[in-house]
């Protein structure tokens, strides 16, 4: 082979190796490129184990939301614990008034908002949210929290005047641009049982949009054993 060829080849060679590496970068930072989310965790109520909790939902609740209330006593006060290993990416308050400003650390009864609550990021896209605590969380934003590690107390802060956990199962692979918004949200299953709360009966909220019927509340005992 003259050298003429050799040095046709050697360019070509490397223009070929150019494009597929280019290729594969581009993929893989593409935002609308699909992602599958990784293994669920095996999630567990968010109480510690052994406690009976009530699982409910109401119309104009997005779909697949839960609203905890004790089975047995008061709701208010009860110990609120991981449902899965992982890190807290946000822990604090988000609440606001009727003219859209960040209500007061503590208040109830807000036109939104968690109040005091905690996101934790489980790994493979999973993620989970604790709401309407009833003092500022006991983790912070960055902390390795693990199964049934306690966050805080139930209460009734933010968008409610009735002490109860508000909780959901995300999974933020479903959103090209990973924001965790309604269209995450996921039946959440505990123990490996789905929760049977799905619709909250309402078209006007996600991530279902259908009228009726809404899911009946449920019963389940905690094995959030640690």
């Amino acid at each position: 082979m003259s050298a003429r060829s050799v040095y046709r080849w050697t360019m070509l060679s490397i223009i070929v190796a150019c494009a597929v590496v280019s290729y594969v970068v581009l993929t893989r930072r593409h935002p609308d490129r699909p992602v599958q989310p990784g293994p669920r965790p095996n999630f567990q109520l968010p109480f510690p184990c052994g406690e009976r909790w009530r699982l409910t939902t109401y119309p104009g609740h997005d779909d697949y939301d839960i609203d905890f209330f004790a089975a047995e006593g008061e709701s208010g006060g009860r110990t609120v614990v991981a449902s899965a290993p992982g890190t807290v990416t946000w822990a604090g308050w988000s609440a606001t008034l009727d003219n859209g400003a960040q209500a007061a650390p503590g208040a109830s009864g807000t036109r939104g908002g968690l109040g005091f609550g905690v996101i934790i990021d489980h790994g493979g896209g999973w993620f989970t949210t604790y709401g309407h605590l009833a003092g500022a969380p006991g983790v912070r934003t960055g902390d390795r929290v693990g199964q049934a590690q306690p966050l805080g107390q139930v209460g009734h802060t933010g968008s409610t005047k009735v002490d109860h956990l508000h909780y959901e199962q995300l999974d933020d692979t479903r959103d090209p641009r990973h924001t965790r918004g309604v269209q995450d949200k996921v039946e959440s299953i505990f123990d490996g049982v789905p929760s049977g709360i799905t619709s909250d009966g309402s078209a006007a909220t996600g991530p279902l949009r259908t009228a009726g019927p809404q899911s009946p509340d449920q019963t389940r005992t905690s094995r959030n054993c640690g």
